[in-house]
């Protein structure tokens, strides 16, 4: 079954790479859907965005959610 990330490109910028949202173990956490995802980021921010897809999210606040590639993490 495939599994979400939450990310966020450093500054904004594409060219830096991507931060991912993680564990307390440092691996990086991951979702069953985009929704799930979805759902803990706005637990996070006390409910505070206004974000309602995962688009929204990244064009409001650069904030991306993708499929987890296996191929480049061995989670």
């Amino acid at each position: 079954m495939s599994k979400y990330r939450i990310y966020r490109n450093p500054k904004g910028i594409s060219l830096n790479g991507k931060e991912f949202i993680c564990d307390d173990s440092g691996h990086v956490r991951l979702f069953e859907s985009e929704g799930l995802a979805m759902f803990w980021i706005k637990k996070q921010s006390s409910h505070s965005l206004e974000a309602k897809t995962p688009e929204e999210l990244f064009i409001n606040y650069g904030i991306g959610i993708e499929l987890n590639d296996t191929k480049q993490n061995k989670e």
